[in-house]
């Protein structure tokens, strides 16, 4: 890589930063690995890691030692300052000595969240060292030891632990508040009082359905608290989960865990390309907390509710259930439809994974992961589920975005017969049509 005008400049104007960069957060490093990680892994590593074996111009980007050291022109990254970054100047191609990839253009999207990365400071999660390290082969690579990873908490079955004995004896009302009371009592600390009735009710309350107690709601209860403070507990609780506000309150939880979305565009346009039904799977979440809808039942309607209503009996709310994979976080008007189709899997084993398991396995689309039992073969084996089926119809002309399926929430036979209907329909209509010209009067009677 030669040392250009352009570059120059920016290494003289490359701003002090003084000690180590903060740890990055979890949305930081949510980002790298969904944007940075797989762009560095496709478009730099042939020419760029020392784990592949090739580091031209000296500038390793398989860690953040590594292009903090850069190449022979310098860091290639100024974390903060884009303009001033030698990587940002490559992948833009302003100036043609340093343009990179040398053969092709990045596309835009790759290009900005580049510069997006830079500018929140260039979070990295990797360590390791620069490219000095001794290349190793990705034949001979390690990967993770499965038995060890295994051993992490987050793998291990829970185990039941002895209630610890407390010194107020008399405050805790069950085992949950005897670990609560012992950790207080290791800290020095005493429980707070009772809360009055009235705080009570407004917690509970704000609690179960997010909205404050109405007045009559606060003199009923502070009247019945005063007989027996336990059990206008239990009848004020049970009254709060049978409110229809209690899954509106709940449910936006779970809606915040699956991405829920009324619009794939931030205009909210309302067109084929949007998700015009979204509000039916969120008002199928409300009514499952409401209903008080079993959670292995809820997960299973969620991930294969179409076939259960196939094989169980028919049950609309279980196709719409299914919904959940139809309002994804995916790039909706890109001209290279295979992306497109390897995005929206990418972005359902994303949305299971992290909903029902608590693992996120998205990284594995590249690499194996560090730490986890999790590998990119474990990614491209649950990829084959997802592939199987469609929440696209066909895909548009490379210059359109998509338009999400829509597919009918009758019963076959059901739809059987209404095609049956509508087929009899268009022949009396066309017979009504035939003899309309003596039906209809010339002039006024």
């Amino acid at each position: 890589m030669k040392t250009s005008r352009l570059s120059l400049a920016a290494l003289l104007f490359v701003p002090t930063v003084w000690g180590a960069p903060p740890a990055p957060t979890a949305e930081q490093i949510e980002f790298f690995e969904t944007n940075i990680r797989p762009a560095l892994q496709e478009h730099c590593a042939d020419c760029h890691s020392a784990t592949v074996g090739k580091v031209k111009g000296g500038l390793d980007l398989d860690t953040r030692v590594g292009w903090e050291k850069g190449g022979e022109t310098g860091p290639a990254i100024v974390p903060g300052y884009p303009e001033s970054s030698l990587l940002i100047t490559a992948v833009r191609r302003m100036d043609k000595d340093l343009a990179m990839p040398p053969k092709k253009e990045l596309p835009r999207r790759v290009v900005e969240h580049f510069i997006t990365w830079v500018k929140m400071g260039a979070p990295d999660p990797r360590a390791g060292h620069a490219a000095s390290t001794p290349a190793v082969p990705t034949s001979v690579r390690p990967s993770f030891d499965l038995a060890e990873a295994r051993k992490q908490w987050a793998f291990r079955p829970p185990e039941r632990t002895s209630v610890p004995t407390v010194k107020l004896t008399l405050w805790p009302q069950n085992e949950v508040d005897r670990f609560l009371l012992a950790a207080m009592e290791g800290r020095g600390l005493e429980p707070a009082p009772l809360a009055s009735p009235e705080a009570l009710l407004r917690r509970l309350t704000y609690d179960l359905t997010g909205l404050p107690p109405t007045s009559q709601e606060v003199q009923a209860f502070v009247e019945a608290a005063r007989i027996d403070r336990p059990k206008a507990m239990t009848e004020t609780v049970e009254r709060l989960l049978r409110s229809p506000h209690y899954g509106e309150k709940w449910g936006r939880h779970w809606l915040d865990v699956v991405r829920y979305a009324d619009s794939l565009d931030a205009r909210g346009q309302g067109k084929e390309g949007d998700i015009l039904d979204a509000w039916r799977y969120r008002d199928w979440v409300v009514q499952s907390f409401n209903k008080d809808l079993p959670y292995d039942e809820f997960i299973r309607q969620q991930v294969a509710g179409d076939i259960l209503a196939a094989r169980e009996g028919w049950d609309p709310d279980k196709v719409i259930a299914t919904g959940m994979y139809a309002i994804g976080n995916w790039g909706n008007g890109d001209s290279d439809k295979l992306k497109v189709h390897t995005d929206i899997v990418d972005d359902q084993i994303d949305v299971t994974t992290r909903a029902f398991m608590g693992l996120t396995l998205a990284c594995a689309r590249c690499h194996d992961h560090k730490f986890d039992p999790l590998s990119t073969a474990d990614y491209y084996a649950m990829a084959g589920f997802f592939f199987s089926s469609h929440i696209l119809d066909k895909f548009a002309h490379p210059t359109a975005g998509e338009k999400i399926m829509r597919i009918p929430l009758l019963s076959p036979q059901e739809q059987r017969r209404r095609e049956a209907l509508q087929q009899r329909l268009a022949v009396v209509d066309a017979e009504l049509n035939q003899g309309s010209c003596h039906l209809i009067p010339t002039k006024p009677l």
